[in-house]
């Protein structure tokens, strides 16, 4: 599945909420990052979080290698929501 929200939250703070979320809610480990972005992986999925700067705000994209269950996809589209929408 694949999402993309826009954020005030700025483009490094959005992947600490993330590492901060996954390894709070999940038993996901951080298999590669990047100055723009970072990929959870484990026994429920992978998913991958990447970000960019446009007109003041932040697009934060995510993939997922699942559809909707109760797997990555429904924690990804739950950290999500904690991001403040623009």
């Amino acid at each position: 599945m694949r999402y993309v929200v826009m954020t005030h939250v700025p483009p490094e703070e959005v992947l600490q909420r993330a590492r901060d979320y996954y390894s709070e809610h999940t038993r996901l480990q951080v298999t590669a990052e990047g100055p723009d972005s970072i990929r959870f992986e484990g026994a429920i999925g992978v998913a991958d979080i990447r970000v960019d700067r446009e007109h003041g705000h932040t697009n934060v994209h995510a993939e997922t290698d699942r559809v909707v269950g109760l797997d990555v996809t429904d924690i990804t589209r739950r950290f999500l929501y904690t991001l403040e929408h623009v």
